[in-house]
C-alpha cells in the first residue's frame, strides 16, 4: 500500500494560480471574440440568456444607479420588490456589483468579460481546492480547468448567474477542510455568508452536499476532527448564515408564498421519473458534450429542458473519475461520487439539494463535478492508476450512444426512417465529433505514459484546447440557433436612445405597456414597465392573481390578447405589435394604431385608465369560485373582487354586482369609460413610494393595480388607512368624499430583521474570532496539502519524506517509491504533521 505523507515545507515554490486564471480566462475569450466581433462587442447568445440575461444586467445596474436597491422595482412585470425578484440573479453576485461601476449603456459589453473572469475565477478555487490532494501543479491545473469549463459548466452560459455560484463554490470545501485540518478559524463562516449571499437557491443544495462531504471525509486519516472542531464548525456555519440573513430574510419572504416552491413528490415520483429519457440523458452529458439547454437531442422530450443536464468532462470524459473510482474503492471521494449517483437517479433524493420541491433540476451537478475534477487529475498524477479500463468503459459508452443514433423511427405518415433518431443528427455528429477528438488527445498522452514520457505540458495544452473546442461546440451552436444579433439591435437595443415613448415626454405619468409574443422583457431596455414579463421570481400576489383566473404564470406572465379585460385593469397605454411580413392588425379593444417605432406598429389605448380608479360594485370570492375563468377575468374590470369580512365592511360605499358581469367587448369598453370620469389625477412614485390624489362625490373604495405585499402602507389626508387585498391580489383603500391625498409608502418586508441578524452574525463573528483560541484551544496549523500516492511527475516528494523521517525518527526509515518512469519533476510544498503508521492511508474512509 502507499504510504500517506504529510512533508515538511522545503523551499517554497510558486503556485499556478496566475497561470491558471490567465488560461480559462483566454479559453472564453478565444471562443467569444468573433461573435463579439459580428455583433459590435456584445456577445448575444439564445433563449434566457438574450431574454432575461441581458436585459437584467441593464435593469438592475439602472435600478442600483437610482437608489432603488432597497425598493419596489415598477419595472418588473406588475411591480415586485428588487430584493425579492433578484436576489436569485444578481444583487448577491460580486459581478453584478462589478459591472455597477459602468453606466447602463456600457453594461452590456461587459457581459462576456465578466463571463470569462467568472470562468477563471472558477479555475482558481477548484485548483486551490484540488492542489489539496494532488500533488503535480499542472495536473491541478488541468483537474481546474475541467471543472471551470466541464459540461454543466458551458451547459449553463445560458444561465449567466449560475456561473457566479460555481466560480465560489471550491472555496467552501477548502475552508472547511483548513477548519478542521489547521484550525483555521473564520473560514469556514465568511464561506457560508458568501455562498448564501451570492444566491440563496444554490446555498440550500449545498448545505446538503456539505453535510454529505462531512460524513465521508469524518473517517479519513487527513480530515482531523474532535468535538471542538466539530463544534466550531458548527458555530461558523450558523455565523455564515446569520451574516447573510440581509439578503437571505427579505429574498425568503419574496419567494415562500411562490406555487413554484411548494411542489412537492410523492408516491411512485418520488422513486421513480415520469420522464422515461431522464436516466439516459442524465448518463449521456457525463460521457460527451451535453445537448444545449432546450434542445435534448439524442433523447428528445418536453421534459427537464432547462434543468442544466451536464457533466462531460473536457478531453477525459469520465475516464479518470472511473479509473481512480475503480482502483481507490475506499476512498472518500469514491464513497461520495456513488451517494451523488444514487441521488441523480431517484427523483427523491435529487429534490433533497432544493428542500424537496416537486420541479426537477440537475443544478446541483457542479458539486460533485468537482470531486470528479480532483479525482481526475490525482488519476493523471498516481503512477499506480492504469487507465485501461476507465478509457475502455467510457469509449463504449460512447460507442453505445452512436448505435442508439442509428435505430430506426417512424415519421407521421408511418413511414420508417433512419438517421432520424436524433432531433438534430448533424449537431449530434459535431457532438460526437469533438468528443472524439478529445479521445484521441486522451489517447496520446496514455501512450506518452505508458512509454514512460513526460505527459503533463502536453496534458496542460491538449486539455484547454478541449475547453475551447467543447465551448465553441456548445456556445457556436446557440448561436446558430438564437436571435439574429442585427434583429436583436433594432428591436431591442435600439430603443435605449431611441424609442419616442417614456414617462418624461408623455401626458400621463404613469402607463404599462405590453409586447408581442418573443419580445419578452424588451421594455426593460427602454425602462417602461410592461404586463409581459419573464421572470420567475416575482411578487407572490402576482402568482396568487394568473392562478385565480385560470392562466397560467410560471416563470413568466405572458396572458393572451383573448384576455383583454387585463389590459385595461393594468393600465396599460401602448402595445407594441412587431413588423413581420403579411401580419394582421392588432385585435384588442380600444387599441387604434398610433405610429411605427423600432421594428413595431405602436398601439395606442383609446380607454386607458390611469392608475388609481373607483368601483362601485363587488363580487364575493367565495360565490366566483365555481365560475369559468373567462367570466372571473371579464367581472374583475367592472366590480372588485372581495371576500366576506369585506364586503360586510365596505357595504355602506359598495354594492353587491347580483351576478352582473360584463360579456361583450362593449360593456368592457363601456365599463373603461366609467373608470375613465372618476380616476385619480397624476402619479408620482419612485422606490419607496407612490402618491396621487383622487376627487370623489361620496366615500369609495379606491383600486390601484399594484400587487399588494406587507411592505406596504398608505395614508389618505395625513391620516393612516388600512390596505386591503382585493380582486386577487392588488391593492384597494377606502377614500372619503371631496379631495384625497393618497400616498403610499414601501418599506422592504424582513429587511429590518434581515438587517439585525446580520449585525448578530456580525458581533458573533467578531466575539468568535477573539474567543477561538481560548474556547477551541487552537493552535494553527500548516497542512496544507495532503498526498497518500507517488506521483507520476517526480520523487522530490519522496525523497524530502524521507528526509524528513531520517531527521526526525532515526535509525526508522520509510520505504521510498520506485524511480518514476517521468522526468518532470517539482518540488512538494507539504508541511509537517503528526506521524502516521504505515498502514494508513490519508484518503481511505474506515
Amino acid at each position: 500500500m502507499s504510504k500517506s505523507f504529510v512533508l515538511p515545507n522545503p523551499a517554497k515554490s510558486q503556485e499556478k494560480y496566475g497561470f491558471v486564471f490567465g488560461i480559462a480566462f483566454a479559453v472564453i475569450m478565444v471562443v467569444l471574440l468573433p461573435l463579439m466581433i459580428m455583433d459590435k462587442g456584445l456577445f448575444i447568445y439564445f433563449g434566457d440568456f438574450v431574454s432575461q440575461q441581458l436585459m437584467f444586467y441593464f435593469h438592475a445596474n439602472e435600478v442600483v444607479h437610482n437608489g432603488g436597491l432597497l425598493g419596489w422595482d415598477w419595472g418588473t412585470d406588475l411591480g415586485s420588490s428588487f430584493i425579492g425578484s433578484y436576489a436569485f440573479y444578481l444583487t448577491g453576485s460580486p459581478f453584478f456589483w462589478l459591472s455597477c461601476i459602468l453606466p447602463k449603456t456600457l453594461v452590456l459589453y461587459a457581459i462576456p468579460w465578466l463571463l470569462a473572469l467568472k470562468h477563471a475565477v472558477a479555475a482558481v478555487t477548484a485548483y486551490a481546492y484540488i492542489r489539496r490532494f494532488v500533488q503535480n501543479k499542472d495536473a491541478a491545473v488541468i483537474g481546474a480547468l475541467l471543472y471551470s469549463f466541464s459540461g454543466f459548466q458551458i451547459y449553463n452560459i445560458f444561465f449567466n448567474h449560475f456561473q457566479d455560484v460555481t466560480a465560489f463554490f471550491p472555496l467552501m470545501l477548502l475552508a472547511m477542510e483548513e477548519c478542521v485540518n489547521n484550525n483555521r478559524r473564520g473560514w469556514f463562516a465568511a464561506s457560508v455568508a458568501l455562498m448564501a449571499i451570492i444566491n440563496y437557491f444554490f446555498f440550500a443544495g449545498q448545505v446538503v452536499f456539505l453535510i454529505l462531504y462531512f460524513f465521508v471525509r469524518v473517517n479519513c486519516r487527513d480530515f482531523r476532527i474532535d468535538m471542538k472542531k466539530l463544534a466550531a464548525l458548527g458555530m461558523e456555519a450558523v455565523i455564515g448564515v446569520a451574516i447573510a440573513g440581509v439578503v437571505l430574510a427579505p429574498a425568503a419572504m419574496a419567494v415562500m408564498s411562490n406555487s413554484r416552491v411548494s411542489q412537492m413528490l410523492f408516491g411512485k415520483d418520488m422513486v421513480l421519473y415520469g420522464d422515461k429519457t431522464r436516466i439516459v440523458r442524465i448518463i449521456q452529458s457525463f460521457f460527451m458534450i451535453p445537448d444545449a439547454p432546450s434542445r435534448p437531442n439524442l433523447f428528445d422530450s418536453d421534459y427537464g429542458k432547462w434543468s442544466s443536464i451536464g457533466g462531460y468532462l473536457p478531453l477525459f470524459s469520465m475516464a479518470g473519475v472511473i479509473t481512480f473510482m475503480g482502483q481507490k474503492k475506499r476512498h472518500w471521494a469514491t464513497l461520495l461520487i456513488w451517494i451523488c449517483i444514487a441521488c441523480a437517479m431517484i427523483p427523491f433524493l435529487n429534490s433533497a439539494f432544493y428542500m424537496f420541491n416537486g420541479s426537477y433540476y440537475a443544478r446541483w451537478f457542479y458539486m460533485p463535478l468537482l470531486i470528479m475534477a480532483m479525482m481526475t487529475a490525482r488519476a493523471l498524477d498516481d503512477k499506480t492508476m492504469k487507465w485501461k479500463t476507465g478509457v475502455a468503459a467510457s469509449v463504449g459508452v460512447l460507442i453505445v450512444l452512436l448505435l442508439i443514433s442509428f435505430l430506426p423511427t417512424k415519421d407521421k405518415q408511418d413511414n420508417t426512417e433512419f438517421f432520424k433518431f436524433a432531433s438534430n443528427y448533424p449537431y449530434f455528429l459535431i457532438e460526437l465529433g469533438v468528443t472524439l477528438l478529445g479521445w484521441i488527445g486522451l489517447y496520446f498522452l496514455y501512450s506518452r505514459r505508458k512509454a514512460g514520457k513526460p505527459i503533463f505540458k502536453q496534458a496542460v495544452w491538449l486539455t484547454t484546447a478541449a475547453c475551447v473546442a467543447c465551448t465553441m461546440t456548445m456556445v457556436y451552436f446557440g448561436k446558430y440557433i438564437g436571435k439574429d444579433g442585427k434583429e436583436y439591435f433594432e428591436k431591442g437595443l435600439n430603443g435605449i436612445n431611441n424609442i419616442g415613448i417614456s414617462y418624461e415626454n408623455d401626458d400621463d405619468d404613469y402607463f404599462r405597456l405590453d409586447i408581442s409574443k418573443n419580445r419578452d422583457n424588451y421594455p426593460m431596455f427602454w425602462s417602461l414597465s410592461c404586463m409581459r414579463c419573464f421572470q420567475s421570481v416575482v411578487d407572490p400576489s402576482i402568482m396568487d392573481f394568473y392562478s385565480s383566473i385560470g392562466i397560467t404564470r410560471d416563470v413568466a406572465s405572458r396572458a393572451e390578447l383573448s384576455s383583454y379585460t387585463l389590459r385595461g385593469l393594468f393600465s396599460v397605454k401602448y402595445y407594441f405589435d412587431e413588423i413581420k411580413e403579411n401580419m394582421k392588425d392588432l385585435d384588442l379593444p380600444g387599441f387604434v394604431y398610433d405610429h411605427d417605432e423600432v421594428g413595431y406598429k405602436v398601439y395606442r389605448n383609446e380607454y386607458f385608465i390611469p392608475m388609481g380608479f373607483t368601483y362601485d360594485t363587488y363580487v364575493l370570492d367565495e360565490d366566483m369560485k365555481d365560475e369559468k375563468n373567462e367570466v372571473k377575468e371579464r367581472s374583475l374590470i367592472k366590480s372588485l373582487v372581495l371576500d366576506e369580512k369585506q364586503a360586510a365592511k365596505y357595504k355602506d360605499i359598495i354594492t353587491d354586482a347580483d351576478g352582473e358581469h360584463p360579456n361583450t367587448k362593449e360593456e368592457y369598453l363601456a365599463e373603461c369609460e366609467k373608470h375613465q370620469a372618476e380616476c385619480c389625477e397624476g402619479f408620482d412614485y419612485d422606490s419607496k413610494h407612490f402618491a396621487t390624489k383622487i376627487t370623489l362625490d361620496q366615500p369609495k373604495l379606491v383600486f390601484f393595480s399594484v400587487p399588494y405585499e406587507s411592505g406596504w402602507s398608505a395614508t389618505v389626508n395625513g391620516k393612516p388607512v388600512e390596505i386591503e387585498k382585493v380582486s386577487y391580489g392588488f391593492m384597494a383603500i377606502r377614500c372619503e368624499a371631496g379631495e384625497n391625498q393618497i400616498h403610499f409608502g414601501y418599506e422592504l418586508p424582513g429587511l429590518k430583521l434581515g438587517f439585525f441578524v446580520t449585525l448578530g452574525g456580525i458581533a458573533l463573528f467578531v466575539l468568535y474570532m477573539l474567543c477561538s483560541k481560548k474556547l477551541f484551544s487552537v493552535k494553527y496549523g500548516t497542512q496544507t496539502k495532503f498526498y497518500d500516492y507517488a506521483p507520476v511527475s517526480g520523487i522530490r516528494a519522496a525523497r524530502a519524506y524521507t528526509d524528513y523521517l531520517s531527521q526526525a525518527y532515526q535509525p526508522k526509515a520509510a520505504a521510498q517509491p520506485d524511480e518514476p518512469e517521468a522526468a518532470e519533476t517539482e518540488p512538494t510544498e507539504v508541511p509537517a504533521a503528526e506521524e502516521k503508521g504505515d498502514d494508513q492511508t490519508d484518503g481511505t474512509s474506515e
